[in-house]
């Protein structure tokens, strides 16, 4: 186990921000693998995460469980500036590091930052990002691959179903994703997976353990550690494919109290009462949202308030599983 500075990057306003990194294996391994945590303030399950790995990759370095087959670099916390402060962009311009990439080390400062990471990352064999969703809520676990049209679909595809999810979604890019880390890493010819973890902004331990499991299973896979039979916690299951387009959003009409009925992963028939928005008055209910399809409940909205118009679940439609 080595630690070691990636990019440090000195602020007017507070203490120097420091890109850490800890690597596990042999320096001249034939493949690498690199595991970024958060590149947003408000990642702390993702951060977690990343802390556990380097927990138990230290207890396997111990056992001498590691192969060497694989150089792997563990980075917890990249944007630890606005961690500080609770701020899930860039504080100064609100500017998103994961829509930054490859970087430009004399652009703006997310650009400086996204540069100064991707120099020790690009050439991995293999990338995981632990990932967040644009909208705050609660998630099924899963991974999901971006077709960047780069490399081998089907090498990419085996490597995802390698974790174990239950599911594993597939994106098609838009012009707005390639400037995300996971596009960039395949066409710097790196099979990057993205991981997301049922919460974004608090820890959770179950879901936690879980996704560790998940990872610990990939290295397994990929040949960089052996593991004991039955040592994961968490069971692999058999991965589904579906397309990131086939969740149906289920949107709100009107504001009020968000009570939901339903949990992630349930399974739910067309026509199931998903929650209800009640006044916030009197708690006179405003409005039954029911699911449109039958499925797989894959996210639910967070907050115990809700606006009209909003997303309130997104249900995987079973006939469009792959």
């Amino acid at each position: 186990m080595h630690q070691k500075e990636l990019f440090r990057l000195e602020t007017p306003y507070r203490e120097t921000l420091a890109i850490k990194g800890t690597e596990f294996g042999s320096a001249d391994a034939p493949e690498s693998l690199a595991v970024v945590g958060a590149l947003r303030g408000n990642e702390i399950q993702q951060a977690y995460i990343c802390a556990r790995l380097v927990q138990r990759l230290q207890q396997l370095e111990e056992e001498g469980r590691i192969t060497g087959r694989v150089k792997m670099l563990v980075i917890p916390v990249v944007n630890s500036f606005s961690m500080n402060i609770a701020h899930r962009f860039w504080p100064m311009d609100s500017t998103d590091i994961n829509r930054m990439f490859p970087g430009y080390d004399q652009g703006e400062t997310t650009q400086r930052i996204a540069a100064g990471l991707f120099e020790h990352i690009q050439h991995a064999t293999y990338g995981i990002q632990l990932a967040s969703y644009y909208l705050p809520g609660h998630f099924e676990p899963h991974v999901r691959v971006t077709n960047a049209k780069a490399l081998d679909p089907a090498r990419l595809r085996d490597l995802a179903r390698m974790f174990g999810f239950r599911y594993a979604l597939v994106k098609e890019p838009s012009p707005f994703d390639t400037t995300t880390l996971n596009y960039n890493w395949q066409v710097w010819n790196t099979y990057a997976c993205s991981v997301y973890s049922s919460v974004t902004s608090s820890i959770n331990e179950r879901a936690a353990q879980f996704v560790l499991a998940r990872i610990l299973q990939f290295m397994e896979g990929i040949g960089a550690i052996t593991l004991a039979e039955g040592e994961l916690l968490a069971p692999a299951a058999e991965t589904q494919w579906a397309r990131e387009e086939d969740l149906v959003n289920v949107r709100t009409q009107r504001a009020g109290f968000f009570r939901p009925v339903v949990a992630v992963t349930q399974t739910v028939q067309q026509g199931d009462v998903l929650a209800e928005i009640l006044d916030t008055d009197n708690c006179a209910v405003r409005e039954v949202l029911v699911s449109p399809v039958s499925g797989t409940v894959f996210f639910i909205h967070e907050s115990e308030l809700i606006n009209g118009e909003t997303i309130a679940f997104k249900v995987l439609h079973a006939s469009e599983v792959l």
